[in-house]
């Protein structure tokens, strides 16, 4: 930071995610909603660290009452200067760390709101606001359990544009309509971070057998409290879950390729396909049997599609085709293991299941209120009928 100056087959490819692509911290919702509405502006030139009695304790939960940090101490080591126009800096990303780390000092989350790029692929304007900007709305399609919302259509945000190569900052502005609380800004989501030499430990431990809170203790005893730890332990087992199915890589594929091959020997009307992504690691994988696709010619009236029923050791939900036949016996009609449950990914589960089928779509299919789920019917299976189970 500078300062102010004026049959069988397997496909591969890794699908690009649409979201917002700039770096920086991601939406967050672990603001407590039920935040004073005051105006808590950040008026201080500048922000110190967090002093001793500002930290939570030891299992603390972050969830208490927000209240407006103080800023005025200047015996602290470390001291961030308030954003001001005018400021510069030499990349997307300093700006971005530079804001992030002052919004972990004031007590509130960052969220990047709005960014464009030029005809280079580059950043030439960036948004950066508080996480609880935006108005409230209801974020799942079940009205009779709404998800709670930390949104209050708080304005506090920066403005930054490209000039002669860096990121100038054009307009600031500072002030919330909720309370601030540094003793809550290690729960944000933004904040989370976890480092490339606890990956290793939480890698190395889950190949042992250690649990994860065991892991996740040991780790916390190694920092002198939870207080001093940049991450949650939901944290670390959201990253384990991520890296088992990632350790099923090109012997894993292969194994698995081997054994469906021998399938395919054994009788010709097995069908298998697999998904690899640029490194060959397996990421999602589709298969019948003969009996299962003869059923289909038959039973194939009502299709039922759940991927709620188990879930492997490598994180890797399991999704099954389920029909029923002229004795009330649910049939199976295809299986899969998947990687995640994107709209990426259900396109290609049920383009797979389709190829299978001889490219015979349902009549109709049931599945759970997935508002992924029924993009990707949309798609893959525009005339079918699709309805919700109970």
């Amino acid at each position: 930071m500078r300062p102010p100056t004026p049959p069988m087959a397997t496909s591969s490819g890794t699908t690009e995610r649409i979201e917002e692509d700039t770096p920086g911290c991601r939406e967050t919702e672990e603001d407590t909603p039920g935040c004073r509405e005051t105006e808590a502006p950040c008026s201080s030139s500048m922000v110190h660290e967090q002093g001793e009695d500002d930290r939570p304790e030891s299992g603390e939960s972050g969830y208490g009452t927000a209240e407006t940090p103080s800023l005025d101490r200047m015996d602290e080591p470390d001291i961030i200067e308030e954003p001001k126009a005018g400021m510069e800096f030499d990349s997307v990303e300093e700006l971005m760390s530079y804001y992030k780390l002052y919004t972990k000092k004031c007590g509130f989350g960052s969220m990047t709101q709005r960014s464009e790029r030029d005809d280079e692929g580059s950043v030439r304007y960036v948004t950066i606001g508080c996480a609880r900007g935006g108005k409230a709305r209801n974020r799942t399609m079940n009205v009779a359990k709404p998800r709670p919302t930390g949104k209050t259509d708080c304005k506090a945000r920066i403005n930054a544009l490209k000039v002669r190569g860096k990121m100038q900052l054009t307009t600031v502005n500072n002030t919330h309509n909720h309370g601030l609380s540094l003793q809550k800004s290690r729960f944000f989501r933004c904040n989370h971070e976890i480092s490339e030499t606890v990956k290793m430990v939480l890698d190395t431990n889950d190949l042992a057998g250690i649990r994860m809170n065991k892991s996740f203790g040991s780790l916390v005893v190694g920092a002198g409290g939870f207080e001093n730890l940049p991450f949650l332990e939901k944290d670390c087992r959201n990253y384990i879950d991520k890296a088992r199915h990632l350790r099923l890589g090109a012997g894993g594929a292969g194994a698995l390729r081997d054994y469906f091959c021998r399938m395919q020997y054994k009788n010709p009307g097995f069908f298998a396909l697999m998904d690899l992504d640029d490194d060959g690691r397996l990421k999602n994988v589709f298969w019948a049997d003969p009996r299962s696709r003869a059923a289909y010619q038959d039973f194939g009236d009502v299709v039922t599609f759940d991927t709620t029923y188990l879930t492997n050791r490598y994180g890797m939900p399991f999704a099954p085709f389920v029909g029923v036949n002229h004795h009330g016996q649910s049939i199976l009609l295809g299986a899969g293991l998947i990687s995640s449950e994107d709209t990426e990914t259900f396109i290609w589960l049920f383009q797979a299941w389709l190829q299978c089928m001889d490219g015979i779509a349902p009549p109709a299919i049931i599945t759970n209120q997935d508002r992924v789920m029924k993009n990707a019917i949309a798609i893959v299976f525009p005339e079918s009928q699709h309805r919700f189970c109970l």
